[in-house]
């Protein structure tokens, strides 16, 4: 993850299809999470980070996603559970290529 000396802000903040939700960082890093992925990570104290094995389909889809000012971010699911993650813990999430230190290896590279 890059380095920074600015507390992590969003620029940007969409879902990308059914499956995802994108994120355009002040830093000019972009992170695109699963909502899989977000799901079985769930900060929230009932989840405790780690999901069960297998994830009904309401579970892993958003029925809202929300900006909460300058601090995180609020998911809604459709199967009713609310999550809240903090920039830092979404940052901590991302998983591309420069964020897992394979810079060299971007998945859309040639």
């Amino acid at each position: 993850m890059p380095q920074t000396s600015h507390p992590l802000q969003i620029r940007d903040l969409n879902e990308v299809g059914r499956y995802a939700i994108g994120m355009h960082w002040s830093d000019g890093h972009e992170s695109i999470l699963p909502l899989d992925s977000l799901r079985r990570h769930c900060p929230c104290l009932a989840c405790g980070g780690e999901a069960a094995q297998q994830l009904a389909e309401d579970s892993r889809r958003l029925h809202q996603l929300i900006r909460l000012g300058e601090a995180a971010v609020f998911l809604n699911w459709r199967d009713g559970h609310e999550t809240i993650y903090t920039l830092a813990q979404l940052r901590a999430l991302c998983r591309c290529a420069y964020c897992v230190g394979e810079p060299d290896k971007p998945i859309t590279g040639a």
